[in-house]
């Protein structure tokens, strides 16, 4: 015959179970709210990296198009002397159109030239591939002080043949990114 052992106090052991198991409950909810709380960050961090990608595509784009309107010829010199249009002569006494105060209004008409397939001066490729919030970069191109080549005098006294300086411009370009909570500037030293 099986005895059965019995507890001497029964009414101590009643409820351990269940206090066990609300603990281990309350572990397992707070491991998944942190786990869907990384997550959510995880996905906000890749949105965000992304539109900052997209943004700086854009501002690529506008940079570039600067850069090939000074190729082309299509930017002359004598169109920066009118401080207008996205086209800047810099003046050293008084500093930078872009970045001396006041500061700079990328949203003011006529500031600054928007990329544009369109654009009569200087038509670029459409930018498809990339969201319609950033599909419309701008670019302000400054000409700056001409300057020597390294191992060149300014003044030019020491060559037979004197060796005009050159100018040099800079290219400064703003976009936004898809959702346009994001800003890429990329400015390029270009001469």
């Amino acid at each position: 015959m099986r005895h059965q052992r019995q507890l001497k106090f029964p009414s101590q052991q009643r409820g351990v179970v269940l206090l066990v198991a609300l603990v281990l409950l309350v572990i397992l909810s707070l491991l998944g709210v942190t786990a869907a709380r990384m997550q959510s960050t995880e996905e906000r961090m890749a949105r965000n990296e992304a539109n900052r990608q997209i943004g700086a595509q854009a501002a690529e784009a506008a940079l570039r198009a600067g850069e090939t309107g000074l190729i082309s010829g299509v930017y002359a010199a004598a169109q920066f002397s009118a401080n207008t249009n996205g086209l800047y002569e810099l003046n050293p006494s008084a500093g930078s159109v872009l970045w001396g105060p006041p500061a700079f209004n990328w949203a003011a008409a006529g500031a600054a030239i928007t990329y544009s397939p369109t654009n009569a001066l200087n038509p670029m490729p459409a930018l498809t591939s990339l969201p319609a919030a950033a599909q419309s970069p701008q670019y302000v191109i400054e000409n700056l002080p001409a300057v020597a080549m390294p191992g060149e005098s300014i003044n030019q006294v020491q060559y037979a043949t004197p060796v005009p300086p050159v100018t040099v411009y800079r290219v400064t370009a703003s976009a936004v990114g898809a959702d346009a909570s994001t800003t890429t500037i990329l400015q390029s030293i270009f001469r």
